[in-house]
């Protein structure tokens, strides 16, 4: 990559953010070469059944991720054609009821719209994230993310504190070509808390890493574009460890594993693990704890459980 490419980000970063230089992803310029890595053969790891999930997060969910505040607590979510709801969950599946509507399951987002929900986070000031940016036809103009203070799970219904518009700066055509239609996005993560979406392409199998810097509320924020991997599929969920050092992309084929010595260091360039898996259509990953992972699989409701000493280490 040319220096021609690079940007040297002289802004302070949001806490917990890299603040190394970024390579440019705007209309007209060249493309970066994704990371790429040799993949063996393997057998697919084994992913142990934990739970049938219970009526609401069983009907497409499409993001899970591990409450910072209270323990043996899952948020999920499902994908556009429900409510604008979260989903608190034990880690064993099993629903957690709300004291004033023990009937109705989730907690309903007051003001939010559920166009295509795709995954959720939570950032160190204890907001929950809730992505809707699910572009399948690489034309919306809305992506946006919803902040909402943490819930207590027995709670019915809450709101957004902000709501954040966002934009890929190399997206100049709307819907973008068919050569180029790499503006979908199912893998959301956090890093303190500056924002992270990871792309999700139907042109080739890489996926972009793209960071929301000084986030402002009520207008449209340009991402930062940061690096890219050839994933070899279609990237659909992601989680971070708090220190931000651990990063898993989940595909409908495989999970990945990312890890680095420190957070201001490429995601790509450090350590990097492998397994193939067989499930119908996982969407959601989360770190269940430091040696372990949950999967959801959205068509079948079923959570699923997976021991990361069992990835192979590619680097």
């Amino acid at each position: 990559m040319t220096t021609a490419f690079l940007l040297l980000v002289g802004l302070p970063m949001p806490a917990g953010a890299p603040t190394r230089a970024v390579a440019q992803d705007r209309p007209g310029a060249a493309a970066p070469a994704p990371v790429s890595v040799d993949v063996p053969n393997r057998e697919p790891i084994p992913m142990r059944p934990v739970a049938k999930l219970p009526p609401g997060p069983v009907k497409e969910n499409s993001g899970i991720v591990r409450s910072r505040q209270f323990p043996d607590l899952f948020w999920m979510h499902n994908d556009s054609g429900d409510e604008p709801r979260v989903y608190p969950i034990h880690r064993n599946g099993e629903a957690y009821r709300s004291t004033r509507e023990p009937e109705t399951p989730g907690v309903l987002i007051g003001g939010a719209i559920n166009v295509d929900w795709e995954d959720i986070t939570v950032d160190s000031d204890g907001n929950l994230i809730v992505a809707d940016v699910g572009n399948n036809g690489n034309d919306r103009r809305d992506l946006v993310l919803y902040y909402i203070p943490e819930p207590s799970p027995d709670a019915s219904r809450t709101t957004f504190r902000k709501k954040v518009f966002v934009r890929y700066p190399g997206q100049k055509d709307f819907p973008a070509p068919r050569s180029d239609f790499n503006y979908d996005c199912e893998a959301v993560f956090t890093v303190g808390n500056a924002v992270h979406l990871l792309t999700k392409h139907r042109s080739d199998t890489s996926m972009k890493l793209y960071r929301l810097d000084h986030p402002k509320a009520e207008q449209t924020n340009d991402l930062t574009f940061l690096e890219a991997f050839d994933v070899r599929d279609k990237a659909v969920g992601a989680d971070a460890t708090p220190d931000g050092k651990r990063v898993v992309v989940v595909t409908y084929k495989a999970i990945w594993l990312f890890e680095r010595d420190d957070a201001s260091q490429p995601l790509f360039g450090g350590r990097i693990s492998y397994a193939p898996y067989q499930s119908p259509q996982v969407e959601a990953v989360c770190f269940a704890d430091d040696k372990s992972l949950l999967l959801a699989d959205e068509e079948t409701g079923q959570l699923f459980e997976v021991e990361l000493s069992g990835l192979t280490r590619l680097r």
